[in-house]
């Protein structure tokens, strides 16, 4: 370890802590925790799904009371550090199955959950999620 390293995460354990974030927030829309995504989302945080373009109070107003998580299976994961030490962007395959308003669907998926570090947590300021092709049936 290299002198100043001690305040920092190597790469690896960064990956590790925001992929336990990752399923911290699927494990809420599964219970339906709405505190429990709370904490874990920063104040300006916006959400990219195939019903739009949500900020954090779209999130938590209209689309937690419709979306209900029932699988979540993270694969592929891969980390990219930001140009400082205070942003990293993990990018994913998922195959979850969900029920939205009474629509059950299930699939393949890409994400890009952008991380941002506020004093000493990581907080999600992003994420974006696309269906793979044959996804969502």
């Amino acid at each position: 370890m290299t002198a100043g390293s001690s305040s920092t995460l190597d790469p690896g354990q960064l990956l590790k802590m925001l992929l336990v974030r990752e399923h911290a927030r699927a494990d809420a829309w599964l219970r339906k925790d709405r505190r429990a995504l709370e904490a874990l989302l920063a104040p300006d945080y916006i959400e990219i799904n195939t019903r739009g373009r949500f900020d954090r109070a779209g999130v938590l107003e209209t689309l937690f009371p419709l979306l209900t998580i029932r699988v979540f299976a993270i694969s592929e994961p891969r980390l990219q550090l930001g140009p400082d030490a205070d942003r990293a962007v993990l990018t994913y395959r998922c195959y979850e199955e969900l029920v939205v308003g009474e629509q059950e669907v299930k699939g393949m998926f890409r994400v890009t959950a952008q991380y941002r570090k506020h004093k000493t947590q990581w907080q999600l300021a992003r994420w974006e999620i696309a269906a793979e092709q044959n996804a969502g049936s």
